[in-house]
């Protein structure tokens, strides 16, 4: 299927010339989310969505401001020519409302929604699932929604269990496993298999107890990788390569600071993987005492050890068996466990504690890290051979200071996010809080910048925005610091002017920096050394500085 079928040509656009008032009547009268803008001879050159038209009357534009002042240039358009798939792939990755289709001269064809591109989605999903009657397979199939609940059963599982539909249709899994236990103790005679069975459903039991616990953390397997936000370039990467990693069942290991998404790209690359349907057991190596964690990672036998559950207990491992297991700070594992876990990389294969028969898995081992591995194999706390094993596919993630152009989309989703789960309605955060917030290095990463924004939500007036004394004092002192305006009690009759005394202070301060040497200043301020000497002797700015500069 190409664009051009499904594409909507009957739109609702902008002109260059339209202004501020024509766009907020045409977004308001027509229940538009945005609307492409072209010039006079149908070329597109733009966009105006809600949130433009939010901003420009957050910083008080007259109703006659041009749309192009406002309008976002920079666009991601698609051709009447491209398959939907791509399309598709493009909004998981993007996740825009609207993509403009234009032809090879620019000139704007129509527009694709992205509820068209929602819906195509749903029927394909409906034509391989929705109506599927698995009793030709002369198989017993159950299926389960994503919820847990039994939603239709075959022909030959209701022969197999001698159980009527009503019985099992429409109840939750774990319902279930007391018909299944009841019905599987009358199955065998033979007791070495009536154990088995037993075992295993015990490690079912185990698996629907871990997912009852982790209900609250379920996330849409289609939109996985939409929630590791933004548009920097090493985002973008990051993305593009565990889009890649989850396509095979490699180890990988996640590297990056503490706050950075680890967790969130390892789940990204189970829930995108062919073993998406299986389990994703989540393990934190360094949050689990050294004496528990090899009984919890490979399980224990009834009586291995004082205080053993009776039947033992499978590990994350048997857990995990078909599907992935998260390391996360791989780093604090203890040296008798690197070799025991070399070994599952290996062989796919470990021994229970307090076990003689060995039981294997198949289990993608996924691992992160925020210490140096490479300086912890030098000091002989990490086993090279390990290293190697699990660094099959390496991704590092990029802490939010070095990639501050994502400061903002991230905090229009975690506002978003934070306020519909503490059910506060909030209009925004002001500019100059972003403004802050883009001037602090954020230590903690995304996981500081969310803990700082449901703090402020907390305070914010409904319908209000977020302002600057509503963050913590270490960001509330970076607008004094950086703002030259505050305590200065100069007017200015022109902008020429108000400009000219920003540019006099910048130069100054990277001056001071740069402890008067001006090939740094210039570098600082990214100008031509040249250009700065200009800048210098038309402010005067030597000799105000005592010659200093």
């Amino acid at each position: 299927m190409l664009v051009s079928e499904i594409m909507r040509e009957e739109i609702h656009m902008l002109i260059i010339s339209d202004d501020l008032d024509k766009a907020c009547r045409l977004m308001d009268e027509q229940c538009l989310y945005g609307a492409p803008v072209v010039d006079y001879d149908n070329k597109l050159i733009g966009i105006v969505t809600r949130p433009h038209l939010i901003r420009a009357l957050m910083h008080k534009y007259p109703p006659d401001t041009p749309v192009s002042k406002i309008m976002q240039s920079d666009l991601v358009t698609i051709r009447p020519d491209h398959e939907i798939s791509d399309t598709i792939k493009l909004f998981i990755e993007t996740g825009y409302h609207n993509y403009p289709v234009i032809d090879d001269n620019g000139f704007l064809l129509g527009l694709v929604l992205s509820s068209d591109l929602i819906l195509i989605g749903a029927n394909e999903l409906y034509k391989i699932f929705g109506n599927d009657d698995f009793n030709y397979f002369d198989k017993a199939f159950i299926t389960i929604d994503h919820k847990g609940y039994i939603r239709s059963i075959s022909e030959t599982a209701l022969e197999f269990l001698e159980l009527a539909a009503g019985e099992i249709v429409n109840k939750h899994v774990i319902e279930t496993v007391p018909i299944i236990e009841n019905m599987a103790k009358g199955l065998f005679t033979d007791a070495r298999k009536a154990k088995e069975l037993s075992n295993q459903l015990k490690i079912a039991q185990k698996r629907l107890e871990y997912y009852q616990s982790e209900l609250d953390n379920i996330r849409d397997i289609n939109n996985i990788f939409s929630e590791i936000i933004g548009i920097s370039p090493q985002m973008k990467s990051i993305r593009i390569m565990a889009m890649r990693a989850a396509k095979t069942s490699s180890t990988v290991l996640i590297r990056g600071e503490s706050g950075t998404g680890k967790e969130l790209i390892a789940q990204a690359i189970h829930n995108s993987s062919p073993r998406c349907k299986e389990p994703f057991i989540k393990v934190n190596c360094a949050a689990i005492p050294e004496n528990l964690i090899e009984s919890e990672l490979f399980g224990y036998c009834e009586g291995a050890f004082t205080g053993a559950v009776k039947g033992g207990k499978p590990g994350k491992f048997e857990l995990a068996n078909g599907g992935s297991i998260f390391l996360d700070e791989i780093g604090d594992l203890h040296p008798s466990t690197q070799a025991k876990l070399l070994r599952v990389l290996q062989e796919f294969e470990f021994e229970r504690l307090g076990a003689t028969d060995v039981t294997r898995v198949d289990v993608r081992i996924i691992a992160a890290t925020n210490r140096d591995l490479e300086e912890l194999i030098s000091q002989g706390k990490f086993r090279d051979d390990l290293f190697y094993r699990i660094s099959v596919v390496e991704l590092e993630t990029t802490p939010l200071r070095n990639r501050k152009i994502d400061i903002d989309c991230l905090t229009d989703y975690l506002i978003a996010k934070i306020s519909h789960r503490l059910n506060i309605n909030i209009a925004g955060i002001s500019s100059k809080a972003r403004l802050a917030l883009k001037n602090y290095n954020f230590p903690g990463n995304v996981r500081e910048l969310e803990n700082i924004l449901e703090r402020a939500i907390n305070f914010v007036e409904k319908d209000g925005f977020i302002e600057v004394h509503h963050l913590p004092p270490m960001i509330k002192g970076i607008i004094s610091r950086n703002d030259i305006f505050i305590g200065n009690n100069r007017t200015f009759k022109t902008l020429s002017e108000a400009v000219a005394f920003a540019e006099e202070n910048a130069i100054i301060e990277a001056l001071k920096k740069a402890k008067g040497n001006r090939n740094e200043a210039a570098k600082a301020l990214n100008i031509h050394r040249s250009l700065l000497y200009k800048k210098i002797n038309k402010y005067n700015i030597a000799k105000k500085g005592e010659g200093r500069y």
